[in-house]
């Protein structure tokens, strides 16, 4: 009876004390999928936005080899979470079970990505500059994001993303399921996903990056708008915010890839990784900031080989030993986003480019500092700074733009937001390509074939100024640029 009990305890601590590890395959052999039957793993709205731009089908869209994933269970291995793209899987197991992986033919790599043991130090929020303060603000803050960028032109003519499906990937979403500050989009929100566990992402406890950074998009308060209230969103916990390891990464890969099947245009990612972790034989240096080497940035290079606008935060260490970009941020084919003040002056903590490999990095920058957020405990409007808050306010302008320029792919769109930005003749490592300008970007890309003509004479037209101000149902005579609105279009009007 003893022997059996000693046994049972050891069996007990293996199945409790296990470490997490990245299990790369070989090969896809055993699949479920067929490249021509797509529609067995993807939802019909990703493959309409491959469909609209060109995208064909490949073997990274195919699910995993189940020979190969049901071998990893037998084994021991328990999964928690897959990548198609990468062709591997995140599991929990012994450390004698990650020997036993490595002897087998189908598998490529095995790399331990989290300790089960408690962390030698504590991690913290990477991509928050500073503490947020819980005093109220009582004007309409938001304001100044958006005007700085000229998205509120956008908003004047209609545009607010209406159509476009953004995921927000983060910590958590503390609250918004009840606080009134998200009330007008709860019907916007198609889904949500805890990746580190089976807690709401509404209720993970002092999880509340994820609300403060969706608030800059969609919130709607008498004093507050945010910057693509009439999008969809799928809300994303993959972050643990006592710890930082290279699961978190992988999880961050997994969110993205749900993105792309739940038919994703954009995904906002306010996280970042680089050197910091709980165990110093887990560090990453600036050399491997080449967007080529960390799963996390591969994958977002991947999100835009599948026709997704990727923004992810630029980091906050420029004034730290650091300095340089995090990922996913060092990713090709995304917008990084730099963090400025509400004068444009670059902030201190805004992180550097270029990539290690010398591509410039920020992309673009929006305000970061001192940026209007809604607070998860009081629906206050409040102050926070850091490139995590610059970030969704890029990632809800894309929307705005893709729901009036529809007839780019996200390749030109992007190019777009960087050509007319306020550096773009000449980028550096601070701001990229310079502040934003959407709506130099819609002015410079109109397709007239494509604008539905409002009659001047029609009884319902009404008049504003460039900045939205009302000024009558009778046409301007004066020069300028013009909004002309009737009960179902707007379009531009220029007297010269």
């Amino acid at each position: 009876m003893k022997q059996i009990i000693i046994l049972l305890c050891i069996l007990l601590t293996t199945a409790v004390y296990a470490d997490s590890y990245w299990v790369g395959l070989t090969d896809k052999i055993g699949t479920t999928g067929q490249i021509d039957h797509p529609e067995e793993y993807l939802t019909a709205r990703a493959l309409q936005r491959r469909q609209k731009q060109h995208i064909a089908i490949d073997s990274a869209d195919l699910p995993l080899s189940r020979i190969y994933t049901d071998s990893i269970e037998v084994l021991g291995g328990k999964i928690l979470f897959a990548s198609r793209w990468l062709n591997g899987v995140t599991i929990d197991c012994s450390a004698a079970v990650a020997d036993q992986l490595k002897q087998l033919g189908f598998v490529d790599t095995v790399q331990l990505t989290r300790y089960d043991a408690i962390p030698t130090k504590k991690s913290f929020k990477r991509q928050t500059a500073n503490d947020i303060p819980q005093e109220r603000l009582l004007t309409d803050e938001a304001r100044t994001q958006t005007e700085q960028i000229q998205l509120h032109k956008l908003h004047n003519l209609g545009f607010r993303g209406a159509g476009m499906l953004i995921s927000i990937i983060d910590d958590g979403f503390l609250n918004v399921n009840t606080l009134s500050a998200f009330s007008g989009v709860q019907n916007q929100i198609l889904g949500t996903k805890n990746f580190q566990g089976s807690t709401s992402v509404y209720n993970i406890s002092g999880a509340n990056h994820g609300t403060y950074c969706l608030s800059t998009i969609a919130a709607q308060l008498s004093d507050y708008t945010g910057a693509a209230t009439e999008a969809e969103y799928y809300l994303m916990s993959t972050e643990e915010d006592d710890y930082e390891n290279f699961r978190e990464m992988d999880a961050l890969v997994a969110a993205m890839e749900l993105a792309d099947s739940v038919g994703s245009d954009i995904i906002s990612v306010s996280l970042g990784y680089l050197d910091y972790f709980d165990n110093d034989d887990m560090r990453l240096s600036y050399s491997q900031m080449d967007g080529r080497t960390c799963r996390s940035s591969i994958a977002a290079t991947i999100a835009a080989r599948k026709g997704m606008i990727v923004c992810a935060a630029q980091g906050n260490e420029g004034n730290d030993d650091w300095k340089y970009l995090d990922t996913p941020a060092d990713a090709d084919s995304i917008l990084a986003v730099g963090s400025v003040s509400s004068v444009g002056k670059v902030s201190v903590f805004s992180s550097y480019g270029p990539t290690a490999d010398g591509r410039v990095k920020p992309d673009i920058c929006t305000m970061g500092e001192g940026t209007a957020v809604v607070n998860a405990y009081t629906d206050y409007v409040i102050r926070g700074s850091g490139t995590s808050f610059a970030t969704p306010i890029a990632a809800g302008m894309v929307a705005c733009l893709w729901q009036a320029l529809p007839h780019l792919n996200n390749i030109e769109l992007m190019n777009e937001i960087r050509r007319t930005a306020s550096k773009s003749s000449s980028p550096d490592d601070r701001y990229g390509y310079g502040i934003a300008n959407a709506y130099a970007v819609y002015q410079q890309n109109q397709q007239p074939t494509d604008i539905k003509h409002i009659s001047a004479t029609a009884q319902d037209v009404q008049f504003y100024d460039i900045l939205g101000r009302y000024i009558g149902n009778v046409r301007p005579t004066q020069r300028g640029m013009y909004i002309m609105r009737s009960a179902t279009h707007s379009e531009i009007l220029s007297i010269q």
